[in-house]
């Protein structure tokens, strides 16, 4: 192989490995007939439609660190009610809140990890022994593309960079093409940014009375997370609803059980009332 082709191999290596997180072109939408949890509570019931996970099912951002929540509520009283926090609890009991923004997603992924590290257990975005189980019909491996990606980035790990100031047939891997890849990296992210903030559901949220209403909300990642919470206000009061996904999305985010790993300190046993949303 020519000096010219080593050069060109390089910049493609470069290319691919400063991209980061991106679109996905021509997503495919996440499973429909799926339900992972649901519960009700008074005036409010909740279903949890869905996760998505870094380049599990549904994606449309490749190698995020976020995971996406997705929900129904329905309003079954004769007033409304304002739904005014959601939070996930993990499994060392930690709350996230939900974030819209891609750097603050991803910093508070890497608080993760590393306070999971402090207790020897070792997580990764969209990598694990997890399942979605569709209460109790199915269930959908994860992070079947999390692999590959790892893979790739493994490969292109220190040495696309190492030949950066090149010179080889006279084609100069150096300056202006870092520029230029740190260029592409910047509208990579600006563009998941965008579609970020576009899907997230602010907070409160408005459901009038007998309505339904969907809730996109974006976590930091939480290994096997224990509950969500839906805190909303009807007039009465603040209230609060508890969708159980210790089973549903058990391991999500964890070592495969086969995987040599620290014991999990699992958070208490949320209760709630299963109920779809109608």
């Amino acid at each position: 192989m020519s000096f010219r082709h080593v050069a060109v191999c390089s910049i493609a290596l470069c290319l691919a490995a400063c991209g980061g997180t991106k679109l996905v072109k021509n997503a495919p939408p996440p499973p429909s007939n799926q339900m992972l949890a649901a519960s009700a509570d008074g005036p409010l019931a909740a279903n949890l439609d869905w996760v998505i996970v870094r380049n599990g099912p549904g994606t449309w951002a490749r190698n995020a660190d976020w995971d996406e929540y997705l929900l129904h509520v329905r309003n079954t009283s004769d007033r409304p009610l304002h739904i005014t926090a959601v939070t996930v609890t993990d499994s060392l009991g930690h709350r996230a809140e939900p974030l819209s923004k891609r750097k603050t997603l991803v910093k508070a992924s890497k608080q993760t990890v590393r306070r999971y590290r402090d207790s020897d257990i070792k997580v990764k975005a969209g990598r694990g022994g997890g399942t979605l189980i569709a209460s109790g019909v199915g269930a959908t491996t994860l992070g079947v593309g999390a692999a590959y990606a790892e893979a790739a980035g493994a490969l292109m790990g220190g040495s696309a960079s190492s030949g950066a100031g090149a010179v080889a047939g006279g084609l100069l891997i150096g300056g202006p093409v870092l520029v230029g890849l740190g260029v592409v990296r910047i509208v990579r992210n600006a563009k998941v940014d965008n579609r970020i903030q576009a899907r997230h559901s602010p907070l409160p949220l408005d459901v009038p009375a007998g309505a339904e209403a969907s809730l996109d909300v974006f976590f930091p990642i939480s290994p096997s997370p224990a509950q969500l919470e839906l805190a909303y206000d009807d007039g009465s009061g603040v209230r609060s609803l508890v969708l159980d996904t210790q089973q549903s999305l058990a391991g999500l985010h964890l070592p495969a059980p086969d995987e040599p790993t620290a014991p999990i300190a699992t958070a208490g046993t949320p209760q709630s009332t299963a109920a779809p949303v109608p």
